[in-house]
């Protein structure tokens, strides 16, 4: 029998606080979340290090054309990833998504590009302390994603702007709307008046940057990237603010190949070794698995030398493919949970586009069963500035978490990152 999936909370109060996506209050569960000692040491470490080496490859994108070649990213986009976002660190927030293995984690994906979650991470986790009689967090992930953004501003400003007018800019009709809602009231409420804007609705004039609410000093962009230069022409003046200086854009597009997936490959791969310093190499060893582009040739795989066709085909469990540029987990495909047909032809599909990526499939503890018959724990780890912020966890009833699988449920967090 498939798993329930009925929330511990009444639909009525998860929308209530934003818990919602499309309208629908988002599957949950109580079990909570915790995590300390030094496995906690061990996981901020891995995630600083791993944000570390994201860093490294964001700049060594601008200063080697052919690494940009490895990405495939077009001409406006690459101008616009080029273009300083006016302050440091470059990848200001983000969240990674990692397995805990005994040996520490395991990191599958990096998510720099209208990263969600803080807000529902936040709330979930509000509701929890306030049935077991917890007090509240002393600095909840919205604060702190308040705090990084209003440093980044502070960086780009030039005017002397005390208190920055904000906008949220992501499609009108995105599902993540309820949560982007609260974080715009929170962000009023902290006092800098902030609204939603679609970049559709957006003007650039005079040399600044406008919409429905007003002059924008600092964007909070949620917008997905592939989407927005998919529909470039639709969202022109927004491109030419930020290619323009109008405005400070938090995540600027420098983040972008972070946020791909091809990241994994530059990080896994020896022939990339050499962009890192000791310390972080060793790191990306024990918590990257082996990920590699999908194409013609050999390539070694667990000390076996193999073309990388057959080794797919003849050991399909062992791997998963991904699309360099995908997101949401679309398109993702594990050898153990496809068709022997279905899995050929994706195979052979990707190596002919070139854009595929293919990582050894991880083996997850299934321990953290809930009521509702979840047992696979994946970790969704903030990150501000370079540092652990938070956590946005999720159980699954399988080991993937895409489309066409039943849904996760999301956690309450126990922990609190200072």
């Amino acid at each position: 029998m498939a798993p329930s999936f009925d929330n511990p909370w009444s639909d009525e109060l998860l929308l209530e606080h934003g818990i919602a996506f499309r309208g629908r209050p988002l599957p949950v569960t109580r079990t909570p979340f915790d995590i300390g000692g030094a496995e906690l040491d061990n996981l901020t470490d891995a995630v600083e290090q791993l944000w570390r080496a994201a860093e490294i490859v964001s700049e060594a994108f601008v200063r080697t054309p052919s690494l940009r070649e490895l990405f495939g990213y077009g001409a406006l986009q690459t101008d616009c990833i080029l273009k300083d976002p006016g302050y440091q660190p470059a990848i200001p927030l983000g969240r990674m998504d990692s397995f805990l293995f005994p040996g520490g984690p395991r990191f599958m994906e990096f998510n720099t590009d209208g990263t969600a979650g803080w807000h529902y991470a936040a709330a979930l986790s509000a509701l929890w302390r306030r049935e077991t009689g917890r007090p509240p967090e002393h600095a909840p992930l919205q604060d702190k994603l308040l705090k990084a953004l209003i440093s980044c501003f502070r960086q780009w400003d030039r005017r002397g702007i005390k208190s920055p007018r904000i906008a949220i800019v992501d499609w009108e009709e995105v599902g993540t709307r309820p949560e982007q809602e609260a974080l715009a009231a929170f962000f009023t409420e902290s006092g800098f008046a902030a609204a939603l804007e679609d970049p559709r609705g957006l003007r650039f004039k005079d040399g600044r940057l406008a919409g429905r609410s007003g002059s924008i000093d600092l964007v909070y962009r949620r917008v997905v990237s592939e989407e927005l230069f998919a529909r470039a022409d639709q969202v022109r003046p927004f491109l030419d603010a930020y290619l323009g200086d109008a405005a400070c854009f938090v995540g600027g597009f420098r983040t972008d190949p972070a946020w791909s997936k091809t990241l994994f490959v530059l990080f896994s791969d020896p022939a990339f070794a050499h962009l890192y310093p000791e310390k972080v190499r060793a790191s990306l060893a024990s918590s990257i698995p082996w990920t590699r582009m999908l194409a013609r040739g050999e390539t070694e795989f667990n000390g076996e030398e193999a073309e990388m066709e057959t080794l797919l085909l003849r050991r399909p469990a062992e791997f998963i493919l991904k699309p360099a540029r995908g997101y949401e987990g679309s398109g993702v495909l594990a050898g153990g949970f496809t068709p022997p047909e279905r899995w050929r032809e994706a195979v052979r599909s990707g190596l002919l586009r070139g854009d595929t990526v293919v990582q050894a499939y991880l083996r997850p503890d299934s321990s953290h069963r809930d009521r509702q018959g979840c047992s696979y724990l994946q970790v969704g780890e903030f990150v501000l500035l370079g540092r652990l912020a938070g956590f946005l966890p999720r159980l699954s009833a399988t080991p993937l978490i895409t489309p066409d699988q039943p849904p996760e449920r999301y956690c309450p967090v126990a922990v609190e990152i200072p």
